[in-house]
């Protein structure tokens, strides 16, 4: 089932101004429509906003499942923060959160819910 939030905008999220360029497509049997997910990459810049616990474990599994590393969370993000609009000090915040669950995974090769 595939199922699309009519609701959302992304003009009002923080999301990279390349994220459908680098978006990922999904093979769904036909050539009737086209589907594609957001990069690991994309996916976890769009969850620095909200940042609650479930986005907490989404992160650090995708940061140990695709290897990404601080520096490249740290890039992307700060380069979408440019075309952001509205306060960005909650962000910027959470942006130091997310960047310290990347440099543990970084140092111990493995995700803090591997312990």
């Amino acid at each position: 089932m595939l199922y699309l939030d009519a609701s959302y905008n992304s003009t009002f999220a923080l999301m990279h101004e390349d994220y459908q360029q680098d978006a990922v497509p999904v093979p769904i049997g036909t050539d009737m429509m086209k589907v594609y997910v957001l990069s690991p990459l994309d996916l976890i810049v769009s969850k620095i906003a909200r940042l609650s616990d479930p986005d907490k474990e989404d992160i650090q599994n995708m940061i140990h499942r695709f290897h990404i590393s601080a520096e490249e969370i740290e890039k992307r993000a700060e380069e979408a923060l440019g075309g952001y609009v509205g306060n960005t000090d909650y962000l910027r915040m959470n942006l130091r959160e997310v960047l310290t669950m990347a440099r543990q995974n970084d140092s111990t090769g493995r995700s803090l819910t591997d312990a």
